[in-house]
């Protein structure tokens, strides 16, 4: 039996919640609620990162701007997600998914956007695709 892949789930309760709700066994995953613990975790090695957009006090960007000069994260893709129950603009989903972009964040998921379209079902599937995408090498 294969090991599972180590994921690191940066987020808030309620982000981590979240994750391990959709990806439950399919991954070792391992919480951060800081920036300091997370980056602590990167540097023990993981396949994959999972950032909640209000990850320690709304500080994913600086999160992610820290992970640009370690080498254990090189390589390593990041999905961010947006879990808040709480309307977000077009304007600003657009500008997070920009800066994201900018940084080199494979994919951000808005479940909240996407529970208000088709569903929570239809939310978590969307985030659980990005994550095994990611971890399966895809693009």
């Amino acid at each position: 039996m294969e090991p599972r892949p180590r994921v690191l789930i940066a987020g808030t309760r309620q982000g981590i919640a979240a994750v391990r709700e959709v990806l439950g066994e399919q991954a070792e995953l391992v919480a951060a609620q800081s920036v300091g613990e997370a980056l602590a975790e990167v540097e023990r090695g993981v396949k994959l990162i999972i950032c909640n957009v209000r990850f320690d006090d709304s500080r994913m960007f600086d999160f992610l701007g820290a992970l640009a000069g370690r080498p254990a994260a090189r390589g390593v893709p990041v999905v961010c997600c947006r879990v808040l129950h709480r309307p977000l603009s077009a304007g600003s989903r657009r500008a997070i998914a920009l800066a994201l972009e900018a940084l080199g964040v494979a994919e951000f998921v808005d479940m909240q956007a996407i529970e208000e379209e088709q569903g929570w079902e239809a939310a978590r599937e969307a985030l659980r695709r990005a994550a095994l995408s990611r971890l399966a090498g895809g693009g």
